[in-house]
């Protein structure tokens, strides 16, 4: 569990309150000159029209209580941080972060428009913190953090990170860091969970394509079934997407068979750089690591045993260069497909 101190809010942390106060008061200003701007513009004879519709009379009514109610428990939560006039300073290490991506829409009753939200999380010693793009791009997994925020209504007042020689070995590798990347592997023949492995980063490859080129081609084939030859032919860009695929499929199938004759595979030194954990309402969760040599996703296993500054050997395909699998420093391997 993080440290936590009750101190005095600062002139500073009172500033920002108050510009945030004043931003959620102008807001909501802001959203109903614009709407009753678009109603005038869109819908010039609203009142004959909609007036009479109690279904849409409603459904406006509960759209303005749930946004204003919001509004207003965001502007209440801020008030009362600034009456009573204290804040939480939270001492301890980061060891996770998470991104969470929230997608809405994209049926047919919103027209097919999507919305894609993005919340940042920081783990204090396990203990998870809602905070900005900005303080969750400041610091990385391992970093000794202090951090203010305003008790009811969560607003991250500063974070500052401490122990900077400690920040700047996981920045910047030391001497140790240094001659572990300059290490050489040599080649490493195929073992028979690495033609798996490959095997498996074939159909990806092959799935991904096919779907991505499957909405085109499927235009297209409706089109020229329905006698539409000229609209087939106007529409000529429509194929350059599922050639393209078709292009790439045929290198990715290049790539595999030539890496199945050849059954070796390179290594390549690398530290971790920082850790993270993608959450999503429309796709399965993540663990990605960012290391020296690029971001790689991996399992859940491996993400909880490696650390921030660790060494560790990636193993990619000779051609392709796509990742095979990763060697810890415990001399444990773990497939990345």
């Amino acid at each position: 569990m993080p440290i936590k101190e009750n101190l005095p809010l600062s002139s500073a942390d009172i500033k920002k309150l108050r510009q945030q106060l004043f931003a959620m008061l102008v807001f909501p200003v802001v959203v109903i000159g614009m709407f009753l701007l678009f109603i005038s513009f869109v819908f010039k004879d609203f009142k004959n029209s909609f007036a009479g519709d109690t279904v849409v009379l409603y459904v406006f009514i509960g759209f303005c209580l749930f946004f204003f109610g919001i509004i207003a428990y965001m502007i209440g939560t801020t008030a009362i941080d600034l009456r009573r006039g204290i804040k939480h300073r939270i001492s301890g290490k980061i060891t996770d972060k998470r991104l969470n991506v929230q997608t809405t829409g994209g049926g047919s009753g919103t027209g097919g428009k999507t919305r894609t939200t993005r919340q940042y999380y920081l783990y204090v010693d396990d203990e998870e913190f809602s905070v900005d793009y900005r303080e969750y791009a400041k610091v990385k997994v391992g970093m000794d953090v202090v951090m203010d925020r305003a008790p009811k209504s969560g607003k991250t007042l500063n974070l500052e990170i401490l122990a900077q020689s400690d920040s700047e070995q996981i920045t910047s590798p030391n001497n140790e860091g240094r001659r572990f990347l300059e290490k050489r592997i040599p080649h490493t023949r195929y073992t028979p969970k690495d033609f798996e492995a490959l095997k498996r980063i074939w159909h990806a490859a092959l799935k991904r394509r096919l779907f991505l080129a499957a909405p085109f081609v499927s235009v297209g084939i409706l089109l020229l079934i329905s006698g539409f030859w000229g609209f087939a032919v106007l529409l000529f860009p429509l194929w350059m997407v599922p050639l393209y695929q078709t292009y790439k499929l045929f290198v990715a199938h290049r790539n595999y068979r030539r890496d199945k004759f050849s059954a070796h595979k390179k290594g390549i030194a690398a530290l971790v750089e920082d850790k993270l954990t993608i959450t999503s309402n429309r796709k399965s969760n993540t663990n990605n690591i960012r290391t020296t040599h690029g971001t790689l996703t991996v399992n859940t296993v491996l993400y909880d045993k490696i650390s921030v500054g660790d060494g560790i050997t990636i193993f990619k395909t000779q051609f392709g260069n796509t990742p095979i699998s990763v060697w810890t420093m415990d001399e444990e391997e773990f497939y990345l497909m």
